[in-house]
């Protein structure tokens, strides 16, 4: 009678007492998460904590993948809403987000769900989430210390791949255990993993960031005008030279890699640009007992292969400002022409000229450089840029008169306008 008892008190502890574990997808169930309104068009839309379902307008300069909190606009009126307000929120784009806390914390933060369905995969700050409806683990991989023959060495461990292989069960799952291992830690490598799963099972799943590209990439070309000045690198007291004409034009055609889906202020731009430049060189060089002056004719050409990444310091979705690094292979071709030397002496006026050259260019194939930069819409497929550009030759110019040698590097800014299409 006594074990009876105990027999019949554990049972029910375990279906009344015991506190029920519900997993994440658990937490999806009879949420109308669909983002299509009264008028049946996509919508932006919030469910709150009671479960009452808002659609509106999210107040955001462009779509991200992170939110720490959100600004919903409805009937001209605007609320803001913190994770522990919402259950979910959802984009007009399709892109959704889940108030729930990460593994390993009890506070609540917007989760971007990236492939919901029986195994579901989201995101959060570029860490990613397998729930498989019995647990909810992260896909993690790091470097660690590691002896390897006695000698520290650094490995990339890569735990995500023992999560994937136990939550894709049964056959399509084992189908995949090569492509698992061969598996990049990469947002796109696993929504196309899943994707794989789900074809091969025949299950019902969503991919919630189709119409949110990884990135966009969009061509661009553009005229400009470049200042270029000379900086001393070596020259002896007396010595003067200058450019007389600083005035060069150039020009690109490229393509522009932005909006990346979980990092949109970052962009990149790879462009093949050209150059031309023609100025005089004046060189002078006094002594104590002569005066040395000089000038030579110079036609440069060159094509410049740059690449830059940049940031974007203010951005919305009309305009955007951002600020980039860049560096390039700078291929050039210099002639030089009406070389003379005029050697004028002192004590007794008399002059000397001779024909001969007195510029010499060195090889600058890379150059450094730095840009701010300015993004207009102008309409759904046409935006103006403006950039203005400072780069640095260094050691770029020789001018020779006679004996005495001055050295200089080259400085440039630019100014261009174009069309991103």
């Amino acid at each position: 009678m006594h074990k009876k008892f105990i027999l019949l008190a554990l049972v029910c502890w375990m279906f009344i007492g015991a506190p029920r574990v519900f997993s994440q997808t658990d937490r999806q169930a009879g949420l109308d998460w669909t983002n299509t309104n009264a008028t049946g068009r996509a919508s932006d839309f919030v469910i709150l904590d009671s479960g009452e379902k808002i659609f509106g307008r999210i107040v955001r300069k462009y779509n991200q993948a992170f939110y720490d909190q959100i600004v919903l606009e409805t009937g001209g009126a605007r609320s803001t809403y913190l994770p522990r307000d919402l259950k979910v929120f959802g984009l007009d784009n399709g892109q959704l987000f889940f108030s729930r806390p990460v593994p390993d914390s009890s506070e609540p933060v917007f989760i971007q769900i990236l492939v919901s369905g029986p195994i579901e995969l989201s995101g959060y700050r570029g860490s990613h989430f397998l729930d498989d409806g019995t647990s909810y683990r992260q896909l993690d991989a790091y470097y660690t210390d590691v002896k390897l023959d006695g000698r520290p060495r650094n490995k990339f461990v890569k735990p995500y791949l023992f999560v994937l292989k136990s939550a894709l069960k049964g056959e399509c799952g084992v189908a995949l255990y090569s492509k698992i291992d061969r598996l990049p830690d990469h947002e796109e490598a696993f929504i196309d993993l899943l994707e794989s799963y789900y074809a091969c099972q025949g299950g019902d799943y969503r991919v919630h960031v189709e119409k949110v590209p990884f990135l966009k990439m969009s061509p661009t070309a553009g005229l400009g005008l470049s200042y270029f000045s000379i900086q001393a690198n070596e020259k002896t007291d007396g010595r003067n030279d200058q450019l007389l004409n600083n005035i060069g034009y150039q020009g690109f055609i490229g393509l522009r890699l932005h909006d990346f889906r979980n990092l949109p202020r970052l962009s990149a731009d790879f462009r093949f640009g050209f150059s031309m430049f023609s100025t005089t060189v004046l060189s002078s060089y006094a002594g104590p007992q002569f005066l040395w002056t000089a000038s030579e004719q110079l036609e440069e050409t060159a094509i410049y292969l740059p690449a830059s990444v940049n940031y974007s310091l203010l951005k919305n979705q009309r305009s955007e400002i951002y600020l980039g690094i860049s560096g390039g292979l700078w291929i050039k071709e210099v002639t030089f022409s009406e070389g003379m030397i005029d050697q004028r002496l002192l004590g007794s006026g008399e002059t000397l000229v001779q024909e001969a050259e007195i510029a010499e260019v060195f090889d600058s194939k890379f150059i450094p450089g730095v840009k701010l930069g300015y993004n207009l819409s102008l309409n759904a497929r046409l935006r103006l840029l403006m950039e203005l550009e400072a780069k640095r030759q260094k050691e770029y110019y020789r001018f020779s008169l006679f004996s005495d040698e001055s050295e200089y590097s080259r400085g440039s800014i630019s100014f261009q306008v174009g069309l991103e299409f």
